[in-house]
């Protein structure tokens, strides 16, 4: 396990065993005070084992909770004070900790073990609760290593992968036997059982009312600061993505200005497409975002700016490689070249921290939704068929509107995946889509919940095994827990301005004398690996290998390869949005589930030998 957990572990590994239980720490040291750190450690007092990987963003405030005085905090690692706050609250203790951590606490006398996670995710923890054994890991391949825990394919897992519906998110993975600790969870073992349970809910945050919008602003200002503040405690250089949008902008020049007062610059990372891609941006969208990027570093003054195009890997090359990283399947398979390509591109200019902001659209940058705002607005947006229709919409019954739904779908709508037509109807996939409660929210609130409640994503635990992979700790302040617990309590009118129609009118605001208008106010998107197309149309022996593996595998079960064939002969001659779109949700997408499927037949041809 330990082993395998290498990119983790780049400053040591310790390990603990006694009376047939055992945990182990990979040491990774980012934080000045992590130098100190040594785990696991055994409470006698106490009566327990325990061990933690943790980045803590209340540490000062922890500090002070639990009255560890000067020379102790000094000492202490952010994983000692994990440890410090479950000696003192116990099975309580998750509800202390805020920002990136998870830990395990092993009590024999009562043979109970107790884990935890932080609440958006970006630790990880998988485990696997046998009939003889339970071992729980960073990542799937420490659990693998093993040799002992199936690595049999959850096929409806595959499925909603290819079709892009985050129900495979939560417990499970994309093998059976292989179970993930959602975020915001605890988890209790005993010779009786293995229970989960939920201990912090993002709807119990009470609506926030303020005497006006610059008030909202202004707060939301200082909530956005202490984020990124935090993120900040490191031993090396820090380094941070940077697009176009007002996510990675707002951190990025938030963070050049923290750094500017410690005589430090800020290394900014940004994409740039390796040809021109204007012929598949459709309207509304930017296909390169470097010239508003470089826009954001001159008004911070304080940013080195590396814009690259991630040639290092082709498209599916940076697939495998991600597969070989992470263990599993990653949603955005068409931009895993870049992805990587950017973390080895930080990774070489030293840094040791990488700011994202990658959890920023339904949190910091909302949009607002036309229908929290007064009457007239909506009329004048929407007009009159359209707000009628979205006022008899909202009146529906979220059963029937499943099946109103189902009755208008597509036959053919699998075709916008690689998903086998057989493997979608064996498993009616299109009436189990319909009746998943997310897919149709009640209101603005729902519609941000489907996307940021613990359990609907799982990049929080991508990124962190691909940045160890280089060496990085990933920090994202948009994840933020007190942040994002603001944000939700933002009433929904405020991000949308009537008077001038703006919408993200939250972050704009606020970012005012951060950020250049030009980028402040833009309403055009980024579109990431813009120049995927031309990339695949590079490397076109590669592209028909690879089908021809899939062709050839376990994995056409799963994968429509002869659709694939006709995507790829479409993306080869039509420049076109539609072309890159396929690129990405039929070819690559598809490429990805099915060199995956392959590994796990692979793999369990060897388990059966």
């Amino acid at each position: 396990m330990a082993g395998a957990l290498g990119d983790f572990g780049r400053d040591g590994f310790g390990e603990w065993a006694e009376g047939g239980a055992g945990l182990g720490q990979a040491r990774r040291f980012t934080t000045p005070e992590g130098r100190l750190e040594a785990m696991p450690v055994v409470d006698r007092l106490g009566g327990f084992a325990f061990t933690a990987a943790a980045r803590l963003d209340n540490r000062d405030e922890l500090i002070r909770e639990l009255a560890v005085s000067g020379d102790d905090a000094a000492r202490s690692s952010d994983s000692h004070l994990v440890l410090a706050a479950y000696r003192r609250f116990g099975d309580r203790a998750p509800g202390h900790l805020l920002g990136d951590w998870c830990f395990a606490a092993w009590h024999p006398r009562d043979r109970r073990l107790f884990l935890a996670r932080d609440q958006f995710g970006k630790t990880a923890i998988y485990y696997y609760a046998g009939p003889r054994f339970f071992a729980f890991a960073a990542s799937p391949q420490a659990l693998l290593a093993l040799g002992c825990v199936p690595p049999e394919l959850d096929e409806l897992y595959l499925a909603q992968y290819l079709i892009s519906w985050p129900a495979y998110h939560g417990e499970r993975t994309s093998r059976r036997a292989i179970r993930r600790l959602p975020p915001a969870h605890w988890l209790t073992l005993t010779p009786g059982q293995c229970r989960t349970r939920l201990y912090w809910r993002m709807e119990d945050v009470p609506e926030l009312r303020l005497p006006g919008r610059a008030d909202y602003a202004e707060a939301f200002r200082a909530h956005f600061d202490q984020a990124v503040r935090v993120r900040l405690r490191a031993n090396g250089q820090i380094g941070s993505e940077l697009s176009s949008g007002l996510d990675s902008g707002s951190v990025a020049a938030t963070a050049a200005s923290m750094l500017a007062q410690q005589g430090q610059r800020l290394q900014a990372f940004t994409w740039t497409p390796a040809a021109d891609p204007s012929s598949f941006v459709g309207a509304g969208r930017i296909g390169d975002e470097v010239p508003l990027a470089q826009l954001t570093a001159a008004t911070a003054g304080n940013i080195d700016l590396h814009p690259d195009p991630c040639e290092q890997l082709t498209p599916i090359a940076g697939i495998r490689r991600a597969l070989d990283i992470y263990g599993d399947l990653v949603h955005a398979a068409g931009n895993l070249f870049w992805l990587i390509g950017l973390r080895q591109a930080a990774q070489q200019n030293g840094c040791q921290v990488l700011l994202t902001g990658q959890l920023g659209n339904a949190g910091t940058s909302w949009h607002g939704n036309v229908l929290s705002q007064p009457w007239r607005y909506q009329l004048n947006e929407l007009g009159l068929s359209g707000f009628t229709r979205n006022r008899v919409r909202d009146a529906v019954p979220g059963r029937i509107r499943s099946a109103i739904a189902r009755s208008r779908l597509d036959p053919q709508w699998y075709r916008s995946s690689a998903i086998r037509p057989e493997l979608a109807r064996r498993l009616d996939l299109a009436r189990r889509r319909s009746e998943d409660p997310a897919q149709i929210p009640r209101s603005p609130l729902d519609q941000r919940f489907a996307i940021l409640k613990p359990g609907r994503t799982i990049s929080g635990a991508v990124q962190a095994a691909i940045g160890a992979h280089f060496g990085l700790d990933i920090r994202d302040p948009t994840a933020d827990t007190r942040l994002l617990s603001f944000v939700l309590s933002v009433p929904d009118w405020v991000f949308t301005d009537p008077a001038t129609g703006t919408d993200r009118w939250l972050v704009r605001a606020a970012m005012t004398d951060r950020l250049p208008d030009q980028v402040r106010l833009n309403r055009r998107r980024g579109l990431q690996a813009s120049d995927l197309v031309h990339r695949l149309r590079r490397t076109p022996t590669e592209v028909q290998a690879t089908l021809d593996e899939l062709g050839n595998g376990p994995a056409a079960a799963y994968v429509d390869v002869s659709y694939m064939r006709e995507v790829w002969q479409n993306i080869q001659h039509n420049d076109t949005p539609d072309a890159l779109r396929k690129a990405h949700t039929v070819l690559t997408r598809g490429i990805m589930a099915g060199l995956h499927a392959n590994a796990v037949s692979a793999a369990e041809a060897v388990t059966d030998e």
